[in-house]
């Protein structure tokens, strides 16, 4: 087996992140990947060093440009809107005006994703002054300017920009009746932006449309909502129009007094994501859902005679409906989460409120429910088995900082689970998250309660020691690994550990204790060494030795494995591991 740390890149954590995902470390070969997979793991500091690492100080080549647009689209990701602004606003001189132009509209966006108009305006300005663009990329900034007056709630000077960008470009097309339609939808002017988008083919424009003819009263509410729900199931590949249809939906729907399509409509609406951009002609919020379904759960009781109080027969009544109206189910939950007696029950039906949003591929509803909405102000009160669901959903989507959020004071493992292996698998995350104290105690926890550990679970407590060795954490790694090897009686392991508390000591430093760990590996349980594992282990015993300043010992390790090794490869490594030694002698001893 090769050493742990040869088997982990510069940046550890990428292999350590797809170990826990269960994903192949092969994933990690190319540079891009090892960036997408640790910003979406939650680590951008480390995405942003390894982005440092191949980007390079050579500015003017084609990879130097790739690497700075990843660089600030992970700034934009990640929401570090002032290192975007910082970035651009030292770019080199020498940089071409082309890349200068991106990097300006590039800035512009993520101002008005920071809320931050005026910015924006100013990256702007500069732009359009260029007279060296073509119309079209002339036509984009300009609506840029709209959009940022909009952003502020300036319908005067977003109305004037309007009317001269349709003059300067004789707009037609429904990219300018959508920005037309958006400002007079704002300003109350609903029948005339009806009339705007007469014609407009696009989703979005087609969208608008029904919502103008909805508040203006052309359409019926329930024309607007079967419209609204043909246009969102044509939308999967535009989630965030998707998100606008649904929303539309329980918008014509509460106009309509028709709650049932209200609560299956904000449902879908919540299971999309938002892309960030403000949402002013179609808000949604978590609680209306909530709300939504303590309205919906009340006409449902009445109905059924159902009294609060009687737990059991709301929950009757709420399985009723599992197989056809699931969204029925979920709002007479609800009603039983806050007005329920029994604490049993209450926590029956978060679960199973949790596991049929679930099951429909809600996910993103039930996390915005929980972790958003006012309903549930503190982590605190989101009930454990809730948190549970969350937290998978979470290391699912690579949400490595949010399960650890979740997870923090769940000391007690789902139902069904290994308690030991509940509190390894918070151990991962909470290394991975970076709270290494936190991770260290519940690893010494366990192996407090354990006198005696069996193989499978000291391998599984390896591996979380290797995350710690991962991320530079040696001295805990240490302790912890003297504490497996005195509680497994496993001869195999007992070497391996050896060999991994060489790897620690010699990462800190220690480089003789760090040798005879190596030797003691090699040659552990009465061998000579001369197994691939041991020949591995006095190898690096002499690579410590000779970082110590030992160079003799070291070189007499070396002979001695060349005389002993027959592959030329291997050969050739120890040989050049010897002439390294000459010249670290003559280097020591020229004057």
């Amino acid at each position: 087996m090769p050493p742990l740390r040869s088997l982990i890149p510069s940046l550890g954590a990428v292999c350590a992140l797809f170990a826990l995902l269960g994903m192949p470390a092969s994933a990690a070969n190319e540079d891009v990947a090892r960036v997408d997979i640790l910003t979406k793991g939650g680590a951008p500091k480390l995405a942003l060093r390894l982005v440092e690492q191949m980007q390079g100080l050579q500015i003017g080549t084609p990879d130097w440009y790739d690497w700075e647009r990843r660089r600030l689209k992970i700034y934009k990701t990640q929401e570090m809107w002032d290192a975007v602004s910082l970035r651009i606003g030292n770019l080199p001189p020498e940089v071409p005006a082309e890349f200068r132009r991106w990097a300006f509209t590039f800035a512009a966006e993520a101002r008005l994703s920071a809320n931050d108009p005026e910015s924006a305006r100013r990256y702007l300005r500069q732009l359009i002054w260029n007279e060296d663009v073509d119309a079209a990329q002339q036509a984009q900034w300009r609506r840029l300017v709209i959009r940022s007056y909009l952003t502020e709630n300036n319908l005067t000077d977003a109305q004037a920009a309007l009317l001269r960008y349709q003059q300067e470009f004789r707009a037609r097309s429904d990219v300018w009746q959508v920005l037309h339609a958006e400002i007079l939808l704002r300003a109350g002017s609903n029948k005339r932006a009806f009339e705007v988008l007469a014609g407009a083919q696009s989703f979005e424009a087609r969208l608008m449309r029904l919502l103008a003819g909805l508040r203006a009263e052309i359409y019926s509410a329930k024309r607007v909502w079967q419209q609204a729900s043909k246009l969102a199931g044509a939308l999967g590949s535009h989630p965030a129009t998707q998100r606008h249809a649904w929303t539309l939906v329980a918008q014509a729907a509460a106009h309509g007094g028709d709650l049932a399509t209200r609560v299956d409509a904000l449902e879908r609406a919540l299971a999309v994501a938002p892309d960030g951009r403000p949402e002013k002609l179609f808000p949604l919020t978590p609680d209306e859902l909530w709300q939504s379904y303590d309205r919906l759960a009340e006409s449902l009781g009445n109905r059924a005679r159902l009294v609060v109080g009687q737990d059991r027969a709301w929950l009757h009544a709420a399985e009723g409906y599992k197989k056809n109206k699931p969204h029925y189910m979920r709002a007479l939950y609800v009603s039983l989460m806050r007005h329920g007696q029994d604490g049993p029950v209450r926590d029956y039906v978060h679960q199973q409120f949790a596991e049929s949003l679930l099951a429909q591929g809600y996910a993103e509803t039930l996390q915005t429910l929980y972790l958003q909405a006012d309903r549930y102000r503190n982590l605190e009160d989101v009930p454990g088995v809730v948190r549970y669901r969350l937290a998978d959903k979470a290391l699912a989507a690579f949400d490595i900082q949010l399960a650890a959020r979740l997870m923090r004071g769940l000391d007690q493992p789902p139902e069904q689970e290994d308690p030991d292996l509940w509190n390894l698998r918070r151990a991962r995350v909470l290394v991975y998250a970076g709270q290494y104290a936190a991770a260290v105690q519940l690893l010494r926890d366990i192996l407090d309660n354990k006198p005696k550990l069996d193989v499978a679970l000291a391998e599984r407590l390896l591996q979380v020691i290797f995350d710690l060795q991962a991320v530079e954490r040696d001295s805990d790694a240490l302790a912890l690994l003297a504490s497996v090897y005195q509680r497994v009686d496993n001869e195999r392991m007992r070497r391996e550990i050896l060999y991994w508390q060489a790897e620690s000591r010699n990462a800190l430093g220690q480089y003789f204790e760090a040798a005879e760990f190596y030797f003691r590996s090699a040659t552990f349980g009465g061998l000579n060494g001369e197994d691939p594992w041991g020949h591995t282990a006095r190898f690096h015993a002499a690579a410590a030795l000779a970082r110590g300043g030992s160079t003799e010992d070291a070189r007499g390790v070396y002979v001695q494995l060349l005389k002993s090794t027959a592959d030329p490869k291997r050969r050739a490594t120890i040989e050049r591991s010897i002439q390294q030694l000459w010249l670290q002698r003559d280097h020591a001893t020229t004057p």
